[in-house]
This record gives C-alpha cells, structure tokens and sequence, in this order.
C-alpha cells in the first residue's frame, strides 16, 4: 500500500456502497423506523463526523508534511 493507486483500489469501493447505502435509503418512499431511533442517529452522528474528521485531520497532516518536505528539498 505504498502507491496511490493502492490506497484508490481499496478507497474507492468503500466510497461506492456509501453512496449505494444513502441513495436507496434516500429513494425509499418511506423511511424505516430503525433509522428514526435516538441511538441510530447518535451512532450516524459519530460515523458522519468520525470519518470526515479522520479524513481532514489526516489530510492536514500529509499536506503540512508533504509542505515541509517540498520545503526542505527547495
């Protein structure tokens, strides 16, 4: 997993059955009631925010490294 190509192989699924995931619920004419309940949107909540604030914190840490690293072979 050294490649980008590597980390797109593997990301790229997981991103594709997320969207599956939100348009058939979404296109649902009738929300199911599991997705109603206090400790699903809890859990939802933590997902959403877990894994968009793994990905930017992630994403700062390579961008400032990768800066530096510009930086220092300038």
């Amino acid at each position: 997993m050294n490649t980008e190509f590597d980390w797109f192989m593997i990301t790229m699924p997981i991103f594709a059955l997320v969207v599956y995931f939100i348009l058939m619920v979404g296109s649902m004419e009738k929300e199911p009631e599991f997705l109603r309940s206090e400790g699903t949107q809890k859990i939802l909540g933590f997902a959403f925010f877990g894994l968009f604030g793994a990905g930017i914190l992630i994403s700062c840490y390579y961008m400032i490294a990768w800066f530096f690293y510009l930086l220092a072979n300038y």
